[in-house]
Parts: C-alpha cells; structure tokens; sequence
C-alpha cells in the first residue's frame, strides 16, 4: 500500500476530509504530526518520517503549506535532493503534502506524480453535505439551496450545517424555511445579486441593493473592492475559457479562486462582451483610486451605477 500522498486543494474541509479518508485507509487513529513547511525547512518533515516511536508504530505525517512544489517559492537543491531520495524509497510512515498548486514542469512534481497517490478532486459542497447529514434529512433541492445560501464554501456549510442540525434536533428534516432562518447572509450574497444586476443594467435593482448593503453597515469600500474582484474573476475567466478552452473547474484553479465563485461570475457574465467586462473593472478601479485621493466614494459609485 502506498504511503505517499499529495494533496492539491486550497479547501480546507476537502483537506481534512482527504487526510481522514487516508487514516482510515491505513487504519491510524486522527493523531497526525503536522509540520507548516513555510516555516520549517524539509528536514524536519524527513527527520518525523524516518523516525519510529518505541513500539514501531506507523504514523502520519502532514507536511502543509508545500509551496515550494508551484513557481512561487524556490527552496536550496539539497533539501529538494533528500526529499526526492526519501520518495524514491520510503519508510512505513504516511507521508502527507498539502499544496494549493502545482508546477508540474518541476522534477520533484513530476516525482510526486510517478510515485505518490495525487489527490486534487475538490469535494464537491452536494457530498460534504450528505457525508455529515448522520440521521437527517434534506432533499436535494434544499441541499442546493444551502450550498448556494453559502456561497458554495465548505467551510462555511459546515458550520451552517451543524447549526441547522441542532435547531431541528427533534424533528430530523431540514427545509429551505429552515435555511432562512438560522444561516446568516453574508456581503457576497448581496454582491453577487449586485453584480447580477450591474450586468443586466438594472438600475434600479442595483441601487437597492446597494442600500440595502449600506443600510446593514457594509462598508461603500469593501463592496467597490469585492465587486472589483468579481469583475477581474470575470474578465479572466471569460479570457482562459476563450483561448485556453479550459473548463471552469479548470480555469478557477488557474485562477486560485473557488469553483463556486467562479461560476457565478461567468453566469452574471453570460449577456456581456469581454470588452464591456472590461470596462466596468476599468471604471470600478478609477473609483478606488478617487478614494484613495479623497474623493467621495458614494457619490463616484452612485455614479457608475447611472452610467449603466
């Protein structure tokens, strides 16, 4: 049995779900030894793996943070030299890295590949869910629901999900009115309603929105920067599908933003041209910097909105 594994994903409930399926198949308890390789140099991870406790007891251990596997950080040859020979011939312990990307041109990527079971399939929200259901009940249109009301993050549907399950303790159903009432919206919710209506040229949609947010204490320069984001998602994205011919799983991963996230930027972007997309992201980076010269910003985004 294998006991090397590489784990690609920026999701952090993929992540410990990933490292849980590979205990159990190795039957080890949850103990882990986690080691952050952006602080601790590789020797370390090797040192845990080839050392055995008393009784020779096969353990885990997790090596996070293995940035050193994209382009973005390079790291001396020598530790790069051990770890390959520690690959090439393994101890009994389960060795664990956790990167959100990869540079699959490097050698040691390519080693990895060749040797080590290489996990990068996110966990799809709809499986999270059922996988911790237990003994309750949702149907599959009030778990879209929530995996749409959480903006598709994990994290955070789990964290809902419990909640939901201790509210309805007794009765054992959860229902979309149950949803509305416990999970609180967050600023993203209204943002991606914001920048629906922004595409469709909904003036009047998008003003009240805009209240909407202001009134319940958003501040005018987070919603500018996150629909700012949104619209920079939306200009790439639109350009990796057309050139590349990616899919959107793809080209979010190219991207290092959420699937989810991803897909609601392409949806709101369906009835506008690339070039119009572009010029909105134009206009909203001209608002930040009339902010950052002291400008008002509510009077330049109101602005932009009548411009639609």
């Amino acid at each position: 049995m294998n006991t090397l594994y590489l784990i690609i994903s920026n999701d952090e409930i993929t992540i410990k779900t990933r490292i849980s399926d590979i205990l159990k198949k190795h039957k080890l308890d949850n103990e882990i030894i986690k080691i952050d390789l952006e602080d601790n140099p590789i020797d370390n991870l090797l040192e845990e793996l080839d050392t055995y406790s008393l009784f020779d007891e096969t353990k885990a251990v997790v090596g996070y943070n293995a940035s050193f596997l994209s382009s973005s950080k390079k790291i001396d040859n020598d530790s790069i030299d051990l770890l390959e020979k520690y690959i090439n011939n393994p101890s009994n312990n389960i060795m664990i890295l956790v990167t959100d990307k990869i540079d699959s041109k490097k050698k040691i990527v390519k080693l990895l590949k060749e040797k080590a079971d290489v996990l990068e399939e996110e966990i799809s929200s709809k499986t999270i869910i059922t996988n911790n259901l237990e003994d309750y009940k949702m149907d599959i249109n009030t778990i879209n629901y929530l995996v749409t009301y959480c903006d598709g993050n994990n994290e955070k549907i789990i964290n809902e999900l419990n909640k939901l399950k201790l509210y309805k303790m007794d009765e054992k159903i959860i229902t979309k009115e149950d949803i509305e009432n416990i999970v609180l919206k967050t600023v993203s919710d209204n943002i991606f309603n914001l920048v629906d209506a922004i595409c469709l040229r909904e003036k009047t949609k998008a003003f009240n929105i805009y209240k909407e947010l202001i009134s319940n204490g958003e501040e005018i320069i987070k919603i500018i920067s996150v629909l700012e984001e949104q619209f920079r998602i939306m200009y790439n994205g639109r350009l990796l599908l057309k050139d590349n011919r990616m899919s959107n799983d793809e080209a979010a991963k190219v991207l290092g933003v959420h699937p989810y996230r991803f897909k609601k930027a392409i949806e709101a972007s369906r009835l506008e041209s690339i070039k119009s997309i572009f010029n909105k992201l134009y206009d909203l980076t001209g608002i930040e910097v009339d902010i950052k010269t002291g400008n008002n910003p509510f009077i330049s985004f109101e602005l932009f909105i009548c411009s639609l």
